[in-house]
């Protein structure tokens, strides 16, 4: 098995939703932190499931700290796929320009993008199977608000395209809605969509807890607000 881990965003930003400080000294220590647990579950991946290879893409900002992050993600970083902008994109469009920066992308096995600006748990390490033949979200959002129409509002920190999806990428728009685009636009159903965990969490950590993350720079709620729902997917439209 091959995995292409995709990482995208601001890195090095400060602040909550909506901030647009970045690559200030007061952030180098937790985007540190969050890319190094990035390689921490890429080897553990690797380990537990023997993946055959590993490739990193990155798809972030210019900050005087880029040299920091490309030495981080070294090991596993394709050269084609060092990729810093100055203007601001939005994770959809760094995610398609990582993606159509990668050589070969046939030959890999799976497809998952990260934030890159997430601290990824030890739960999430234990959760995450690569060998599942659906395309998997995180998880889906707070209880209060969970739909999209009649389908899942779902978290879009994360998401994980096996081989088997591939020509599905065209329709991948980052965002609360891709449950709903996939399913309506895509033809795609309950058989081909999940979560990795059954759990509700609004996907900002400061928000509510989320206990597969973490976004770094902000504070971390402890609170979980959706305590004791289940996400049930053959259920969730009655």
């Amino acid at each position: 098995m091959k995995g292409l881990f995709i990482f995208i965003g601001e890195s090095f930003r400060l602040g909550n939703q909506g901030t647009r400080k970045r690559g200030v000294p007061e952030s180098y220590e937790e985007q540190i932190n969050a890319s190094e647990s990035h390689i921490k579950f890429i080897e553990h991946i690797s380990k537990k499931y023997n993946l055959k290879s590993a490739s990193v893409g990155v798809a972030t900002y210019n900050t005087c700290y880029n040299d920091d992050l490309i030495f981080i993600y070294k090991k596993y970083l394709l050269e084609s796929s060092k990729l810093f902008y100055d203007e601001l994109l939005g994770l959809t469009k760094l995610f398609k320009n990582a993606i159509n920066s990668v050589n070969a992308i046939e030959t890999y096995d799976f497809i998952f993008y990260i934030r890159i600006d997430i601290y990824l748990k030890p739960h999430f390490f234990d959760v995450f199977n690569p060998t599942i033949n659906m395309i998997l979200f995180p998880s889906i959002c707070w209880k209060k608000d969970c739909r999209i129409v009649r389908n899942p509002k779902v978290n879009d920190m994360m998401l994980f395209i096996p081989k088997k999806y591939f020509k599905y990428l065209s329709f991948i728009n980052i965002g609360h809605k891709l449950w709903q685009r996939l399913s309506v636009d895509a033809k795609l159903t309950n058989e081909d969509l999940d979560m990795m965990i059954n759990t509700y969490h609004d996907s900002d950590s400061f928000k509510d807890f989320n206990p597969i993350y973490y976004i770094v720079n902000r504070p971390q709620s402890n609170i979980h607000h959706s305590p004791g729902h289940i996400f049930d997917k053959s259920n969730f439209k009655n």
